[in-house]
């Protein structure tokens, strides 16, 4: 049996634990966990947050075990901090562990919204005189049962919130939403909006890239193989960022003997350094923003 299920932040009982893939439960939620989640089945985690519901995580279940048997599993308490393996089992006290290849906690929560929710097998009414937001949160204040059909649409739905960047306006939402993750995957896949203010094309992006002064967020080469490194900062910049991309600059032009360019992507530059950072001519910085659009409802 596939979930939805909802929580809160608790600071007394910290459970889920998402970073682990853990989850515990009792008495007749225990027993259903016992009774009807088996491997391979989905659980998505959700809860509210900016004044909306958004789904965070979700598990493959790898297994399930009453709490009492995790207990005696030294090697399970050696490696997992679930509250429920450190306090005296309550009846029928039952945990999940997710398969921690498969399963995730999303980078950018989903929004869960009525679009979204119109897509799910759930029928969840909107009724006049309430929010969305108020809807969906009465109508999955419990667990709610997820089919098949349901977790292909919650996974889709993932994938697609991840390549939102560039496929038209963002709703207020998204751009609230938006991280580092994303910015890099947008300049790796429109390496043009680097390499047309450089006067250069850019090809053969790298994410990540090691080096002996730590990761570059995104390295180029462009049509001389010269490389472009690319350093990615979602607010505003000080010296600081200057300093660890000239680190970089420096590494790579050590190791490959090559002219080295480089480029600070960023939301602005703060007023106290606007001065000695406009004067820079060894580095580009852009500066990254949105474009206002207007949609039909529901689309």
């Amino acid at each position: 049996m596939n979930l939805l299920i909802p929580y809160v932040h608790r600071l007394d009982h910290h459970d889920p634990i998402l970073e682990e893939f853990t989850y515990g439960d009792i008495a007749t939620r225990g027993r259903k966990l016992k009774r009807d989640v088996t491997k391979g089945d989905y659980v998505f985690f959700h809860t509210g947050t900016r004044g909306g519901k958004r789904i965070s995580a979700y598990y493959v279940v790898d297994r399930v075990l009453p709490t009492v048997e995790a207990i005696r599993d030294q090697n399970i308490r050696d490696k997992y901090r679930s509250p429920h393996l450190w306090r005296t089992p309550e009846a029928d006290d039952v945990m999940i562990f997710g398969d921690p290849i498969t399963s995730r906690v999303l980078d950018r929560p989903l929004v869960f919204d009525r679009a979204l929710a119109e897509k799910l097998s759930l029928g969840i009414r909107f009724p006049e005189g309430r929010t969305e937001t108020q809807a969906i949160g009465n109508a999955t204040r419990a667990w709610r049962e997820l089919t098949d059909k349901d977790v292909e649409v919650l996974k889709e739905a993932i994938r697609s919130s991840e390549t939102r960047l560039g496929a038209g306006p963002l709703s207020a939402g998204e751009v609230a939403e938006v991280i580092e993750k994303d910015i890099e995957r947008f300049i790796k896949e429109n390496p043009s909006r680097i390499g047309e203010p450089l006067g250069k094309s850019l090809k053969q992006p790298r994410s990540q890239q090691p080096t002996g002064e730590g990761r570059i967020d995104v390295l180029f080469e462009d049509e001389r193989d010269n490389p472009v490194v690319v350093e990615l900062k979602v607010g505003e910049i000080g010296r600081d960022a200057v300093t660890q991309l000239r680190r970089y600059m420096k590494w790579i032009n050590e190791q490959t003997g090559k002219e080295v360019a480089g480029v600070i992507v960023c939301a602005g530059v703060m007023p106290t350094f606007e001065k000695d950072l406009g004067a820079l001519k060894d580095i580009r910085i852009l500066r990254y923003g949105w474009e206002l659009g207007v949609r039909r409802w529901g689309e």
